[in-house]
């Protein structure tokens, strides 16, 4: 992030998440499942091929 100068980065990493990152979190997490489900039966190339890029 640009907020944060050379060297600070760590305090947007470990940093508290903001309302629009809150309201993405639950989405992101049925994604992860969903790549996580797609790792276990498809296999890493074709999970790989299915969500790069989505």
């Amino acid at each position: 992030s640009d907020e944060f100068s050379k060297g600070r980065q760590v305090d947007y990493v470990l940093g508290e998440w903001d309302e629009e990152e809150n309201k993405k979190l639950p989405e992101r997490l049925d994604k992860a499942l969903e790549i996580i489900r797609s790792f276990g039966t498809a296999g890493i190339n074709n999970t790989m091929n299915t969500f790069n890029g989505k």
